[in-house]
C-alpha cells in the first residue's frame, strides 16, 4: 500500500501586491514542501495558469498577483481536487470569501474609493460594504484594512484586464485628469463635498438632470461701441500655466444652464428669481445648481460672494480675471465641471510668449565691419504674443503696472509673471554680456533645422527664448554661409607654383570668406584630396591681400613637420618659414623677435603643450591645426594650451573631424570658433547622450546645421571631386625617426666608415650594400634591424613609420576602403602583419613567395571578395601579375630605388576593373638615405623612370659622396 502525503497549503504577503503559495509538510514537522511535490497536485484543475507553471517561482513557492490570488481561490474547481489538503487559516479565508469578492467585481459592483482620493491616493472598493455581504469574519493575514488595500490593488489589475471597464475608465480619466494626480495637502487638492457628489462629477454615476451648469467668462465690454469685446467662447482643456494677480478692467462671470438634448439652448441664472425663466421639467433637478455653487466655492473660496442669494462673485477684476485664466478655471475644469472661456485665451495661452530684437539697419553695412562683430549694440526689443506687439517702452510701462491682460492693435496679450521673470533676466543677461553674431547665427541654424520646436535646453541658453529680427545685410551673411555656393569668388595668387582644382579653389574661397567675417573654419575634407596645397594658397592670398604683420602658426604632427616644409617649398617658395623645432629653438622675447620675420611658422603638438607660454604670447595671423584630431581629448594639457593660443583666424584640418567621441567634435570647434557650441558639460547633456545613446535623429540634425557653415567636408565619391580628380594621386608621406633610430642609424654609419677607408674592391662594395640594407630596416623599424621578438608590447612606439602607417589604415578602414601594404623585406612583411592582427583585432594575409600556388590564390580571392580590407605582399612575389582591384589604397612602407618596380606594384590595384579613385602612399623617413633617394629619383624621372634600375650604382660613389648620402639630418631627428 503506497501511502500518501499529507500537505498543509500556506498563503504570505510580499511586497508590490505579491502573494506566496507553499506548501508544508504535516508529517515532517512543518518543513517546506519540495514545489514539484505539491504543486501539480494544487493545480491539476487550474488550466488558466498551465496548472501552476505560469507563475513565478519564488524558493518552493509560486507568485501571484492580487488579481490572481483571488482569480485562483474563488474557482471551484480547486475544491474539488482528487487530492487531499488541509488549509492554514488565511487559506481557509479565501476558500471561504474569494468567490463572494470575485463575483462583485466581475458583475461590476465596484466603484472608486473616494475616502482613499480624499487621502491623497486612488484606489477601488466594492460597491457594496462588507457587511453587506455578510463578511465579518478576519484572517491573521486578512484584516478588514488589508483586505481594501488588497482589493484595490485587484480591482485595479482587472479593470486593466477588462476590456469593457478599462474602457470605460480610460474616457474618465481622459476627462478627468486630477482623478490619478491627487495630492494630500498640495495646492492642486479638490475638496468635494460629498461621494456622491465626486462620483457624479466624474462621471461615474450617471447625472439625471436635463441640463448642465456651466460657468463663463467674459471679457470687459468696449466703452465706445458698448459691446463685448468678444463674445465667442471656448471649453476650458486641462493643464496649468503660471501666474499671479494684477489689477484692472471689469470682466463678468456668469451661470449658465445648458440644455443636454440641444446645446444651443441656455439659461443665464442670476439667482432664485431665474427660475421663473426655466422649463418646467427641470424644476426638480434645480437644487444641482446649489450644489454645484457649493463645490465651487470649496475648489475657488475666493469666487464665493457675500450675498448668498448670488452665490458666487459675477463682476472680477482684472486680476482676478487673470488668477481665474491661469489657475482657477483649471482647477474646475479638472474637478469635471464645464468652463467657457474667450476663444482667444486658447491662441494665447498655449502661445509660447517671445522676446524678439530687431537689429537696426546700420549693423553688418559697409560702414560697419562685421570683423568686429563680437557684440551688437544696435538693436530694439519687442515683446510678442501672436500679433501682438509691444516696445520696450510700453512693455516696461506695463509691467511697472502689474498688468496681466492688455490689447494691442485689437489683439489680446498676456503678461505672464513668468515670462517676465525671464524676460528681466534676458535683458540683464544681454546688457551684460552683449549679443553677439555667433548667437544670432546658432539661433537662425537650429530654426531652420527644427523650426517651431523647442526643448528643456533653453534653461541652459535663454536667448533660444528671443527671435531676432534680421536686417538685409546680415539675412544675406546668414544666406551665404547656409548655401556656400553663393560665397564670392577669388582670384588665386600668380605666386602659387602649381593649379587648383575647381574643388579646391572653392575651399580657398571659403577659408578667405569665414576669415573675413571673423569666423574659424573646419576643413575636413577626405584623405588626399589636397587640404594642404587649399592651405597653401589661403596663406599666399592672404599674404598679398592684407601683408599681416604676424605670421601664421601651423602645427602638426612631428611625423609631418617635414612633408609640410616640403610642400611649402614646392607650392609658395616666396613664403618664408621658420621651423620652431628641435633643442636649440629659439624661446621667450628671442621667439617673439624672431618669428616677425617670417611668414610661416611650423611646430609639432608636443612642444605647442611646452612652450605654451611662449607661443600664447604672441598674437598669430592664423593658426592652422594640421590633423587637428590631436587635440581631441579636451581635458588634456596639449589641447588645452592649444585652445588657449591667441590668432586672428583659427583652422582646423582634419580628415576625421570624430573618430568616436562627438565631444571631439565640439573640442576641435572649441578651437576655431570658441563658445559657439556652448560649454562642453551643457553640449554633452544637450546633444551627446542623445545622440550617442539613442540616436536622436533631431539631436543630429541639429549639430549638423551648428556646424555647416564652419565645417567643409567634401569626399573622393562626391561628384564635384570625381569631376576633377586624377585617376590616381600619389602622396608621399614624411616620418622621423625614433631617438632609438636615430642613434642606431648613426653607430651603423659611424661603424661602416671606419672600415670602408680600408677597404676596396668586391669587399668594399659588399660593406656598401650591406650598411644599406640594414639602413633600410632601421628606418623601417628597430626591432627588424636588432631582430627582436615581435610580441614585445613596444613595436608602434619604437617607429614613427608603424605608427604612421596604423594612423593610414584606421582612416582607410574608416571609410569602408581597402589597401594592399608593400615592403620589400620578408620579416618587415611578418611584422607589420602582426601589428595589424594585433591592433585591430582581426586576420590579416601577407602574400609571400615562399607561399604554395593553392595558399596564394585564396588570399587573392579572399581579398578581392571583399572578405579582408588589407593585404601586406612582399614587393617581389606581389608586386606583378596580380589582380587586386578590390584595394583603393596602395602603401609602399620602404622605397624601391627603381621607380617602375613601385608603379608595377601599384597596379596591382590601379588597372582595369578599378572603378574607384586609387590612392598611392609613399613612406618615407625624413633625414634619411630614403629622403635622398628620393629626391634623386624624383630628378631623375624627367629623363627616364627607369634610369635607376637598382642599388649598385651606389657602390661607385666616393667615400665623401657615400658620406653626404647616409649622413643623417638632425634637424628632424632631435
Amino acid at each position: 500500500m503506497i501511502k500518501q502525503l499529507q500537505y498543509e497549503i500556506q498563503v504570505d504577503y510580499l511586497d508590490s501586491n505579491q502573494f506566496i503559495i507553499y506548501a508544508k509538510h504535516l508529517e515532517q514537522n512543518g518543513r517546506r514542501a519540495a514545489l514539484g511535490d505539491w504543486r501539480p497536485l494544487l493545480f491539476s484543475w487550474h488550466a488558466e495558469s498551465y496548472f501552476g507553471t505560469k507563475f513565478p517561482e519564488v524558493g518552493e513557492g509560486v507568485q501571484l498577483s492580487s488579481s490572481d490570488i483571488l482569480q485562483f481561490f474563488s474557482d471551484a474547481a480547486h475544491q474539488s481536487s482528487l487530492f487531499s489538503f488541509s488549509f492554514g487559516k488565511s487559506v481557509e479565508w479565501l476558500r471561504k470569501w474569494a468567490p463572494v469578492i470575485f463575483t462583485e467585481v466581475v458583475e461590476g459592483r465596484i466603484v472608486p474609493d473616494f475616502a482613499q482620493w480624499n487621502a491623497g491616493k486612488f484606489g477601488w472598493k466594492l460597491m457594496n460594504s462588507f457587511s453587506e455581504l455578510r463578511i465579518e469574519e478576519e484572517s491573521s493575514l486578512f484584516t478588514f484594512s488589508f483586505i481594501r488595500e488588497w482589493l484595490s490593488e485587484a480591482i485595479m489589475e482587472f479593470v486593466e484586464k477588462d476590456e469593457a471597464l478599462g474602457t470605460r475608465w480610460a474616457k474618465i480619466l481622459e476627462k478627468h485628469p486630477a482623478l490619478l494626480k491627487q495630492n494630500k495637502g498640495s495646492d492642486e487638492t479638490v475638496v468635494f463635498i460629498s461621494e456622491e457628489t465626486w462620483l457624479e462629477q466624474i462621471g461615474w454615476t450617471p447625472d439625471q438632470a436635463p441640463f448642465t451648469v456651466e460657468l463663463r467668462l467674459s471679457e470687459p465690454v468696449d466703452e465706445s461701441t458698448d459691446e463685448a469685446l468678444d463674445d465667442s467662447m471656448v471649453k476650458m482643456p486641462s493643464g496649468v500655466p503660471e501666474a499671479e494677480t494684477g489689477s484692472r478692467n471689469s470682466w463678468t462671470l456668469d451661470i449658465l444652464l445648458r440644455d443636454k438634448t440641444n446645446a444651443n439652448h441656455w439659461i443665464e441664472w442670476k439667482n432664485n428669481d431665474t427660475a421663473s425663466a426655466v422649463p418646467a421639467e427641470w424644476h426638480s433637478f434645480l437644487s444641482k445648481i446649489t450644489k454645484s455653487i457649493e463645490l465651487w466655492g470649496h475648489i475657488v473660496p475666493w469666487l464665493k460672494s457675500a450675498n448668498p442669494a448670488e452665490g458666487i462673485i459675477h463682476s472680477l477684476r482684472e486680476d482676478q480675471a487673470w488668477t481665474f485664466l491661469s489657475e482657477s478655471s483649471i482647477q474646475l475644469a479638472e474637478a469635471g465641471v464645464e468652463i467657457l472661456l474667450p476663444s482667444w485665451w486658447q491662441e494665447i495661452r498655449a502661445m509660447n510668449p517671445k522676446m524678439k530684437i530687431q537689429l537696426r539697419s546700420s549693423v553688418g553695412s559697409a560702414q560697419q565691419s562685421l570683423l568686429g562683430l563680437q557684440a551688437i549694440g544696435d538693436f530694439d526689443w519687442k515683446f510678442a504674443t501672436g500679433n501682438a506687439e509691444l516696445d520696450e517702452d510700453d512693455f516696461l510701462q506695463l509691467v511697472e503696472q502689474n498688468r496681466r491682460l492688455v490689447k494691442v492693435n485689437g489683439k489680446w496679450m498676456k503678461l505672464d509673471p513668468a515670462f517676465i521673470k525671464q524676460v528681466k533676466e534676458i535683458m540683464v543677461r544681454v546688457k551684460k554680456e552683449g549679443l553677439s553674431f555667433q548667437d544670432i547665427l546658432a539661433q537662425e541654424l537650429m530654426t531652420a533645422s527644427t523650426p517651431g520646436d523647442q526643448d528643456n535646453d533653453e534653461l541652459d541658453n535663454p536667448l533660444s527664448q528671443i527671435q531676432i529680427g534680421l536686417n538685409t545685410h546680415l539675412e544675406k551673411l546668414i544666406f551665404q554661409l547656409h548655401n556656400m555656393t553663393s560665397i564670392p569668388s577669388i582670384n588665386i595668387p600668380n605666386s602659387l607654383h602649381g593649379e587648383l582644382r575647381a574643388y579646391q579653389k572653392h575651399g580657398v574661397e571659403w577659408l578667405v570668406f569665414l576669415r573675413k567675417f571673423g569666423f574659424g573654419a573646419c576643413l575636413a575634407d577626405d584623405m588626399g584630396l589636397g587640404k594642404t596645397v587649399q592651405m597653401i594658397t589661403y596663406f599666399l592670398y592672404i599674404k598679398e591681400l592684407e601683408k599681416p604683420k604676424m605670421p601664421a602658426l601651423i602645427i602638426c604632427p612631428t611625423s609631418v613637420l617635414g612633408n609640410w616644409q616640403r610642400e611649402l617649398q614646392k607650392f609658395s617658395p616666396m613664403l618664408n618659414v621658420h621651423l620652431h623645432y628641435g633643442s636649440s629653438r629659439k624661446k621667450g622675447e628671442e621667439l617673439a623677435q624672431t618669428v616677425t620675420d617670417y611668414d610661416i611658422v611650423l611646430t609639432s603638438y608636443g612642444l605647442s603643450a611646452m612652450d605654451e607660454e611662449d607661443l600664447k604670447a604672441i598674437s598669430w595671423s592664423t593658426i592652422c591645426l594640421d590633423e587637428a584630431q590631436n587635440i581631441k581629448n579636451a581635458f588634456t594639457k596639449q589641447s588645452k594650451a592649444i585652445r588657449s593660443f591667441n590668432g586672428q583666424h583659427h583652422i582646423a584640418l582634419t580628415g576625421t573631424p570624430i573618430e568616436n567621441r562627438l565631444t571631439e567634435l565640439w573640442t576641435i570647434f572649441d578651437f576655431i570658433n570658441r563658445g559657439y557650441l556652448s560649454s562642453l558639460h551643457s553640449f554633452s547633456r544637450r546633444y551627446v547622450a542623445p545622440i550617442e545613446k539613442n540616436k536622436d535623429e533631431k539631436k543630429i540634425k541639429q549639430v549638423q546645421q551648428l556646424v555647416k557653415p564652419f565645417l567643409l567636408r567634401r569626399t573622393k565619391k562626391d561628384e564635384i571631386v570625381s569631376l576633377n580628380l586624377p585617376d590616381k594621386q600619389e602622396q608621399k608621406e614624411y616620418i622621423p625617426l625614433t631617438v632609438e633610430q636615430a642613434s642606431l642609424y648613426e653607430q651603423l654609419i659611424q661603424d661602416t666608415f671606419d672600415r670602408i677607408e680600408k677597404l676596396s674592391g668586391m669587399e668594399r662594395r659588399g660593406l656598401i650594400l650591406s650598411m644599406l640594407t640594414k639602413l633600410k630596416q632601421i628606418c623601417n623599424h628597430p626591432a627588424l634591424y636588432l631582430k627582436d621578438a615581435f610580441s614585445e608590447l613596444s613595436l608602434l612606439e619604437r617607429s614613427n613609420k608603424m605608427e604612421k602607417l596604423i594612423e593610414l589604415l584606421e582612416n582607410i578602414l574608416n571609410q569602408g576602403e581597402s589597401s594592399l601594404i608593400f615592403t620589400q623585406y620578408i620579416g618587415m612583411g611578418k611584422m607589420i602583419q602582426h601589428v595589424i592582427q594585433e591592433h585591430f583585432g582581426e586576420t590579416v594575409h601577407f602574400l609571400q613567395g615562399s607561399l604554395r600556388k593553392q595558399d596564394r590564390d585564396n588570399i587573392i580571392d579572399s581579398f578581392q571578395d571583399g572578405q579582408q580590407k588589407l593585404l601586406v605582399l612582399s614587393l617581389k612575389a606581389g608586386g606583378t601579375g596580380l589582380n587586386l582591384t578590390a584595394a583603393n589604397h596602395v602603401i609602399h612602407y620602404d622605397r624601391w630605388w627603381n621607380p617602375a618596380v613601385e608603379n608595377q606594384a601599384t597596379d596591382r590595384a590601379y588597372r582595369i576593373g578599378q572603378k574607384r579613385f586609387v590612392h598611392v602612399h609613399k613612406l618615407i623617413t625624413t633625414g634619411t638615405l630614403e629622403e635622398k633617394i628620393d629626391e634623386m629619383i624624383e630628378k631623375k624621372k624627367s629623363l627616364s623612370d627607369d634610369i635607376i634600375s637598382g642599388e649598385n650604382w651606389i657602390t661607385e660613389l666616393s667615400t665623401d659622396e657615400l658620406r653626404d648620402l647616409f649622413t643623417l639630418r638632425k634637424d628632424w631627428n632631435e
